[in-house]
């Protein structure tokens, strides 16, 4: 008689509700797992250091209007992969639509221009894109010079009321080749002309990009950065983490996604959820994402120990987050 194979990482605590495994051929719960993923992308949770960073931005879009046509400065931001970035940026649109109503002024769909850069990304493909977002009918006309496509983008947005441009992923101008040098190079140009205001994000490796460029860097002011929270070692960052999972699993509760607020801040998950997030609270949405799926396959009102336990290991600890299995037992058989 054999013995059974120990998990190596830890007994996994078993399902209490629901079914033990998850069920892909149940139309009602396949209905309930397809409004998860949704709810996720255009789910903000009010969180403090995000608040204080999108009020540095409002204030330095305010604070640029002013200047254009003449030299302005530019901002930049740094913020690890998959921690919240995307969803900041999208609050910083809304707050300044908010403002701008507020301001008794008409809504502006051009208000706040996004535009992604990529490992391929050339001064011509940087200013299209501004020119494709503004609405422009021509482009794509491959006959215009770089310096046409700046005037138009100059004239265009003068007239659209564009109030900045957030350049996202600006990491990948860390590279070495004439297109990354040209873009960084053009970055400056739009600065020294005052075209628009120019913010710059990217993850961790986008601090390397600023350190090489010192110059440009320094037109960028003191770099904006959201860190994890540390809660093991700092009280008020234990305040906003705990307070964060607290929203957001009430805020699931609120859209009908889970039935019962599933504890996310109470013991058994708010210190396993520090370890599998390194305190990033994008994180924290991450892997919840992907329990609830699994806790809604499975028929449960709630996400359990075991849904965060299977999350983890599945995706989680793929994207190397984090090396063990927090919600399982260590040592059992």
């Amino acid at each position: 008689m054999t013995n059974a194979k120990k998990d190596p990482l830890g007994v996994q605590p078993p399902p209490v509700r629901g079914d033990s495994k998850p069920v892909f051929t149940d139309p009602a719960r396949n209905a309930r797992v397809e409004a998860v993923v949704p709810f996720f992308k255009t789910n903000y949770i009010e969180h403090e250091p995000q608040t204080i960073v999108v009020e540095q931005l409002l204030s330095y879009l305010k604070s640029m209007q002013s200047l254009l046509g003449g030299p302005i400065d530019g901002r930049c931001l740094s913020e690890h992969s998959n921690a919240g970035k995307s969803r900041m940026i999208e609050h910083l649109v809304r707050m300044a639509a908010l403002r701008r109503a507020e301001a008794g002024l008409p809504p502006n769909p051009h208000q706040i221009l996004c535009i992604e850069l990529d490992k391929t990304t050339s001064v011509a493909t940087w200013l299209r894109r501004i020119l494709y977002e503004m609405g422009d009918d021509h482009w794509n006309d491959r006959n215009a010079k770089i310096e046409d496509l700046e005037d138009r983008i100059l004239t265009m947005s003068r007239r659209l009321g564009v109030e900045g441009i957030v350049g996202d992923e600006v990491q990948h101008l860390d590279r070495k080749t004439t297109d990354a040098r040209q873009v960084t190079d053009r970055f400056k140009t739009f600065l020294n002309r005052g075209i628009l205001p120019l913010i710059l994000v990217g993850d961790e490796d986008a601090e390397k990009f600023f350190e090489k460029n010192g110059k440009f860097a320094s037109r960028l002011g003191t770099p904006l950065q959201l860190k994890p929270l540390d809660p093991r070692g700092d009280a008020h960052d234990k305040e906003l983490f705990l307070t964060f999972c607290e929203r957001l699993d009430h805020s699931m509760v609120d859209a009908k996604i889970m039935d019962e607020p599933s504890g996310l801040d109470k013991a058994g998950f708010r210190t396993q959820l520090v370890t599998v997030s390194g305190g990033h609270v994008g994180r924290v949405c991450r892997v919840v994402c992907e329990a609830a799926q699994h806790a809604l396959r499975r028929g449960s009102p709630v996400i359990e120990r075991h849904d965060m336990s299977v999350a983890t290991r599945g995706f989680a600890m793929k994207l190397k987050w984090v090396l063990h299995d927090p919600f399982s037992k260590r040592g059992g058989s």
